[in-house]
């Protein structure tokens, strides 16, 4: 199985060189990086359009859903993804997924754990995968697992048609949650 992992960018140079490395090193697995970049101005485009480990489009969107939905579009993998400029696959993280994907067939989306670090790479705290339930979302305000670790097969975009609306940028905090689960 193929991946395609997207990452919406804006003004994020070096974080994004990180990303893109931790992306490029999953070489035990099948992949695409497809790098959305807003018109990025602190250097960015620089060194983006030129790194032979992305497909980088840059083009102006409607925010990071839009961002999102853009290189989705675009994507050609089997099992997809994505992943913010601020965060990173642990080595091997892909094979691990597509591992279980493999074992369990019948599997739309698999939530990972995470490893949450500052801004120096100095470690924070582990977030477990939780699956996501209807309650903590609605009190909460916000959704109960972390995208960077959430995988979905192309059948559930397939089906759908659209992963983020890209309205939601310009509902009110919480609010947008409570759409997505009615």
């Amino acid at each position: 199985m193929k991946f395609s992992i997207i990452t919406p960018s804006f003004r994020n140079s070096n974080w994004l060189k990180l990303c893109v490395a931790s992306v490029a090193d999953q070489t035990e697995v099948s992949h695409e990086h497809i790098v959305q970049d807003a018109v990025s101005d602190d250097g960015t485009l620089d060194w983006l359009p030129h790194d032979p480990r992305v497909q980088a489009f840059v083009e102006k969107d409607q925010g990071m859903y839009d961002a999102v939905n853009r290189g989705f579009g675009r994507a050609g993998g089997d099992l997809l993804a994505y992943i913010n400029c601020d965060e990173q696959y642990l080595p091997g993280a892909l094979k691990k997924v597509s591992e279980f994907f493999d074992r369990h067939p019948n599997a739309d989306v698999v939530f990972g754990d995470c490893i949450v670090v500052d801004a120096d790479g100095g470690y924070l705290c582990e977030r477990r995968a939780l699956t996501p339930q209807s309650l903590h979302t609605r009190i909460s305000g916000n959704l109960s697992f972390l995208t960077a670790a959430t995988f979905l097969r192309r059948r559930v975009l397939d089906r759908h048609q659209l992963f983020f609306n890209p309205d939601f940028r310009d509902v009110g905090d919480g609010e947008w949650t409570q759409r997505l689960i009615k």
